[in-house]
Formats: C-alpha cells, structure tokens, sequence
C-alpha cells in the first residue's frame, strides 16, 4: 500500500474515536458496576484521575477530560502503528517482488 496522509489520518481518527468510545462505554461499565455506590463512597485515587463524581452529575461518576484526552491519544498511537504496519508490509512485498524479476 503506498503512503498517503489522507489514509494515515483516517486510521488515526478512526481508531481515536474507537478508543474514546470503548472508554466511555465498555470500560466505565467494568470499572464502575454501580453507579449509585459514589453517593455515599469516595472514589479511589485512580478513578479520581479519569472520573469525577460532582454535584452537576448528582454524584454520579463521569468522565473528565483526562480520559478523554488519554483515550483520543492512546487511539491516536494505534492508529499511527496500524498505518506504519499495512505501509511496511506493502513495501516488504514490493522489495521481494522487485528482487525475484
């Protein structure tokens, strides 16, 4: 496959968005089985850093911009390994096509 930016950018996006949602949604299940336990319950020190639980969300726990932010870069990295990986195989078959003729 030959490098293009536009096809760089899509994997990035694509997978970036991904991520966040997997965040948001698969990931805050696991995390946080019941909602209701932070009412009464002070969140540990880990899930302060990814999840704050105000009074605007009636003490319910939600995402803040660190794990949005964290999620849309860690997607972002796949993204950009998945590009250079389909680019570095293509130029392997190349290389191997060009040395056999």
């Amino acid at each position: 496959m030959k490098e293009s930016k536009a096809l760089k950018w899509t994997l990035i996006s694509v997978c970036g968005i991904g991520i966040v949602l997997t965040s948001f949604t698969v990931l805050y299940e696991l995390l946080i089985p019941d909602i209701c336990y932070y009412h009464t319950h002070e969140m540990n020190s880990f899930l302060s850093l990814f999840y704050s639980a105000g009074p605007a969300s009636n003490g319910h726990p939600e995402p803040n911009i660190l794990n949005f932010i964290l999620s849309l870069l860690v997607g972002g990295i796949i993204g950009n390994e998945i590009y250079k990986l389909l680019t570095k195989k293509t130029e392997l078959k190349i290389k191997t096509t060009a040395n056999t003729v």
